[in-house]
């Protein structure tokens, strides 16, 4: 075998960095959003940590997923989630065309738990999405995870908090994302493997629509404390319940009249 050979063989294995590689390209899964795709050069890198930073929780930071999901359990393939911080509402989740016979919610005790359980799957070659909640992953178990997506094709999609965009990360994607308007997500490049970051995109419209779903099954009890997070996220709004034996009153906060006119267009539709 000749020198070029070897090293393009070399090259070949995606544990080797190249800076500005167009090899990565062609391995991109497409997220389901064109702008992010764009943003990314083609989607999620394939087979690869994906670590997502939230400044805020339930501001509609999984929805970037929702394409993916069902792609990937329309296709009989595996999700779990590990340690989501809200009640998984299943309506919503059939509305964007997920295959909830597909999705596995997993909780841990421990950082140890966490840790075997997130390796775990990764060797059953599903699909990972990880809530890092008290936890602070340690770089070396971040790696092992990298490995692991490497080795069995699949991605882990990781929820970390803000305080480690300043640490050292494995990740081949790391994002951060808030929202600084309605129905707004801003979703800024903080690392992406090949090139440089600081780029930003604004996408719009998170989230299917509202109309679709039961008000009498938003409100069932199993989901009694996740109703006023899951509407607030969808109109946009602040979002009160009381309830009081199927008897109370929804309140929904606005600070102008243009958005008091939103609300009438939202409920009027």
């Amino acid at each position: 075998m000749h020198n070029s050979e070897i090293l393009n063989n070399l090259l070949l294995n995606r544990s080797i960095w190249r800076g500005s590689s167009k090899l990565a390209l062609k391995n991109n899964l497409p997220t389901g959003h064109r702008d992010l795709d764009i943003l990314l050069k083609g989607g999620w890198p394939k087979a690869e940590l994906v670590e997502l930073v939230s400044r805020q929780e339930g501001i509609g930071e999984l929805n970037l997923l929702l394409p993916t999901l069902e792609n990937h359990t329309q296709n009989d393939g595996l999700c779990v989630l590990l340690d989501p911080p809200y009640q998984l509402y299943a309506p919503a989740w059939e509305e964007a065309n997920i295959n909830l016979r597909q999705v596995l919610i997993v909780r841990s005790q421990k950082y140890n738990e966490w840790l075997w359980t997130a390796e775990t799957v990764m060797r059953n070659g599903s699909l990972l999405l990880a809530w890092a909640g008290n936890h602070i992953p340690r770089y070396s178990d971040l790696r092992k995870l990298k490995i692991a997506a490497l080795d069995n094709q699949q991605h882990i999609f990781l929820f970390n908090h803000t305080n480690t965009l300043s640490m050292a990360s494995p990740a081949a994607l790391r994002l951060e994302i808030y929202s600084a308007k309605l129905h707004e997500l801003i979703v800024v490049v903080r690392k992406l493997k090949g090139e440089y970051g600081g780029e930003s995109i604004h996408i719009k419209q998170i989230g299917a629509p509202i109309k679709h779903i039961p008000l009498n099954k938003l409100l069932a009890p199993v989901y009694s404390s996740f109703p006023e997070k899951y509407l607030s996220l969808k109109l946009g709004y602040k979002v009160e319940i009381k309830d009081k034996k199927g008897t109370g009153y929804l309140k929904v906060k606005y600070k102008n009249l243009e958005q008091l006119d939103a609300i009438v267009d939202l409920f009027n539709n």
